[in-house]
């Protein structure tokens, strides 16, 4: 197991101070970026890490070489037979990381994955399992508004805390004008106003105009060691008619990208 300690944080009723969950996965290059993740977020938001699924017996084995030194002893592992769904019910975390799921076929736009179903109760990051899990310098954070933004900015400044790493909040914007460029100024100054206060020599902005979206994100991110992005905010049947840019760059992608669905807050 990664880690068992009976000295665990305090968690009020905020359901944001619920724990962060870490789903089972078996792919061993998903499961330690997931671990590397669910860790980092763990700690940012000072609560209690839960494991669920089969682990080792080395209490940091887990955890990608970056992580180890400050590892975060409040972890406790969950019955690896126990459904995901009833898990969350159980423990209502805060934060769940799973792994993608690869898509099958176009018809499979107009379904629900599993993320977007769980986020109905709690934010959920998925991972792949594309390159490299140790090294993580640099991280390329596209951003379009909104909470699934929000919560990739989050994530993507808590991984930097744990690899001291740079981040950059990238907007496209589709011509030079400035009407577009105060859009895509205020959209950034609003992502960085949550973050600047405690990290303000870590993280740059910058705008990048390219009459396509999708494909200025999924060039840009190959020169960064991890993409973190917010989820479509589009419905099924809108995403398999006018497709849908995270879901290109989860395609296309050559480096591993994290998706942010924040919590449905409507619900």
């Amino acid at each position: 197991m990664i880690g068992v300690s009976d000295t665990r944080p305090a968690i009020d009723d905020d359901p944001a101070a619920g724990p962060c969950l870490l789903g089972p996965i078996s792919d061993e290059t998903a499961h330690r970026r997931a671990a590397s993740v669910a860790h980092a977020l763990a700690t940012s938001r000072d609560v209690e890490l839960l494991i669920g699924g089969p682990s080792t017996s080395d209490d940091t084995s887990d955890l990608p070489e970056s992580h180890r030194e400050g590892y975060w002893s409040s972890t406790t592992l969950i019955g690896e037979n126990t459904s995901l769904d009833s898990v969350v019910s159980q423990h209502d975390p805060s934060v769940l990381v799973v792994k993608r799921h690869p898509e099958q076929h176009l018809l499979a736009e107009l379904l629900s994955d599993q993320a977007e179903r769980l986020s109905s109760s709690t934010d959920v990051l998925t991972v792949d399992g594309r390159g490299e899990t140790d090294r993580i310098a640099s991280i390329l954070v596209p951003i379009a508004g909104g909470e699934h933004s929000q919560l990739a900015v989050e994530t993507a400044v808590a991984l930097a805390r744990a690899n001291d790493a740079a981040v950059d909040l990238f907007h496209v914007i589709e011509d030079d004008s400035d009407a577009a460029r105060d859009r895509g100024r205020t959209l950034l100054d609003s992502a960085l106003a949550a973050v600047e206060q405690r990290e303000p020599d870590r993280i740059e902005t910058w705008l990048y105009e390219s009459p396509d979206t999708s494909e200025a994100i999924t060039e840009q991110s190959a020169y960064y060691d991890l993409t973190v992005m917010g989820a479509p905010t589009d419905g099924p049947l809108e995403r398999f008619v006018f497709g849908s840019t995270s879901k290109h760059v989860q395609r296309e992608a050559d480096s591993p990208v994290i998706v942010a669905h924040a919590r449905d807050s409507s619900q």
